[in-house]
């Protein structure tokens, strides 16, 4: 076999070793990977603000931001879509499932953690309503500073060390998140016919 040959046939062995490594080894590694990262960022007990940081705004009026706000954060399974209303400075996310059909550690989870990122990151929401198909739930900002009073300011919470010291660290410990989900979140007394919405 001359030279040539050889070297054709040493690069097609190293191209088939290669093409093996990538499609059995390298590729469903990366796939495994992204799978664990989307599930980690979907649980508040993993999920890293700082890819939410990016949707800080001054006003609740950006509903573009607000969107991408909410997508980036834990519950992002669930279906949604919102409502603004800025003369009030609330905004009011519509979810696409029951909240009795939710296992009450989860929402209550999602009560504490969502809430508390949507006014960390936006300045002027006053009030968040979290809609679901059988029921709403308001929580004010106002409420949600008193407890985290010892922060002092819930918008300092885009600190990462503080947003894991005093919000992540806290969903860990169901004692917390009953605690906020009693002094914070308000069933709404009437619920509103979506199909007006």
């Amino acid at each position: 076999m001359s030279r040539k040959n050889v070297w054709i046939v040493v690069l097609l062995m190293i191209g088939i070793s290669g093409l093996f490594a990538l499609e059995g080894f390298i590729k469903p590694r990366a796939n495994a990977q992204a799978v664990r990262y989307e599930a980690e960022q979907n649980d508040p007990l993993t999920h890293d603000i700082r890819q939410s940081i990016p949707y800080s705004n001054k006003y609740m009026g950006n509903a573009a931001n607000f969107a991408n706000l909410n997508a980036s954060l834990p519950f992002r399974s669930i279906g949604r879509t919102f409502q603004m209303y800025p003369d009030r400075l609330t905004a009011e996310i519509l979810y696409q499932a029951r909240a009795g059909e939710l296992a009450p550690d989860k929402l209550n989870a999602l009560f504490m953690y969502n809430s508390t990122a949507n006014f960390a990151l936006i300045d002027n929401l006053e009030e968040l309503i979290f809609t679901f198909e059988d029921q709403s739930f308001t929580i004010r900002r106002d409420e949600v500073e008193t407890w985290y009073r010892e922060v002092g300011s819930v918008a300092l919470l885009r600190d990462i060390d503080l947003w894991r010291t005093h919000v992540q660290s806290r969903i860990a410990d169901e004692d917390q998140v009953t605690d906020f989900v009693t002094s914070v979140v308000r069933p709404s007394s009437q619920k509103k016919d979506r199909s007006s919405i």
